[in-house]
């Protein structure tokens, strides 16, 4: 084996013989290094930082929070404190109460007004007049011969005139025969077997006509 041969490590030098030191430096020489790590100062302990102890408040003071908490559960519990709408009035005050606003009546809508129709021209009528007729003849009877017909009536009260219309079979043409304030009638100008319809029409003293009594006959001299 061969033999170790012990080299001398030069002491490193005091940190204030070697100046300012650069980090480059530190890396490049081992000895630099130790140099800088004894230089540096060796790091201390932190220190404990002792809070003093809390102090105790007197013992008058604890005393009056005690009784002020039992006074106000013993309120809050007898509902002292607490009105019914939940305001809170001080012991020894008047609970002070809201009253509730009394309820608002709603409106009603009003109802639709219903529009009149509008009439139009066409649609205006006159007021329908009942007419007034007057009184019809009375009595009437008819007396035919084979060369004239002769009729006979009783006139109403308030009578001015007679009229006496004459057709010769239905749906001829009518004639006036007889106007006049008479009670009867002779028809002379008939013919025989022939059939006649006479119309008897009254008048009052206003003008106001009746509606008229008909008499039918038929002339003999068919055979």
């Amino acid at each position: 084996m061969g033999s170790v041969v012990a080299q001398d490590i030069p002491t490193p030098p005091d940190a204030e013989s070697l100046g300012p030191v650069s980090p480059e430096l530190v890396l490049v020489d081992p000895v630099l290094a130790e140099v800088a790590r004894r230089a540096l100062p060796v790091p201390s302990a932190p220190r404990r930082v002792v809070s003093p102890p809390p102090r105790k408040a007197p013992r008058r003071l604890r005393r009056t929070v005690a009784l002020a908490a039992i006074i106000f559960t013993a309120g809050a519990a007898s509902g002292q404190f607490v009105g019914e709408h939940g305001s809170s009035s001080r012991q020894g005050l008047d609970v002070v109460r809201e009253k509730p606003d009394p309820p608002v009546a709603e409106k009603k809508p009003d109802p639709p007004v219903a529009e009149k129709p509008v009439r139009r021209a066409k649609d205006v009528r006159p007021p329908a007049t009942r007419r007034a007729w007057a009184a019809n003849v009375l009595g009437v009877s008819a007396d035919v011969s084979p060369k004239a017909v002769n009729l006979v009536w009783k006139r109403p009260v308030r009578s001015d005139h007679v009229v006496v219309v004459r057709e010769r079979g239905p749906g001829a043409r009518s004639v006036v025969v007889f106007r006049g304030r008479a009670a009867g009638y002779r028809d002379s100008t008939a013919r025989s077997c022939s059939e006649y319809r006479y119309t008897i029409v009254n008048y009052d003293r206003r003008g106001r006509r009746s509606t008229g009594v008909l008499t039918s006959v038929v002339t003999p001299g068919c055979a």
